[in-house]
């Protein structure tokens, strides 16, 4: 039985990642390889019921070589809900690129759309 999935982005810079996500979104470091330095190989970052895993493009290219790309080109979104979307939007729009305007959806929903700082899509989606 499945129980859980979690995102394993490859990023260039592990460190530059773990600051935008923190301080942009809030989230909070939970573990780091190496445990300090300017050099982290991995990071796994938290906020509420999320959890995501960042990895640096060489050290999972190693793992995963069929991943091995000239640049990293983001192939897929994140999709995150949220109970107070405009609390979130109004927080959120003047310190990251905004991807998508906050918009009402042909499915109903309230969404915008974020980059992080490795280009990646982060939709941000509400009921209200």
């Amino acid at each position: 039985m499945y129980e859980t999935i979690t995102v394993n982005m490859m990023v260039k810079n592990v460190k530059e990642t773990i600051i935008f996500y923190e301080e942009k979104l809030e989230f909070q470091k939970i573990l780091t390889v190496p445990e300090e330095g300017e050099n982290l190989n991995f990071a796994i970052l938290n906020k509420d019921k999320i959890t995501i895993m960042i990895q640096e493009q060489k050290n999972l290219l190693s793992e995963y070589p069929t991943l091995k790309k000239d640049e990293i080109i983001p192939t897929f979104t994140l999709f995150i809900t949220v109970d107070d979307i405009i609390t979130i939007y109004e927080k959120l729009k003047d310190k990251v690129e905004i991807a998508k305007e906050l918009h009402k959806t042909f499915y109903g929903k309230n969404e915008f759309a974020i980059f992080d700082n490795n280009r990646n899509i982060l939709t941000i989606s509400s009921e209200n």
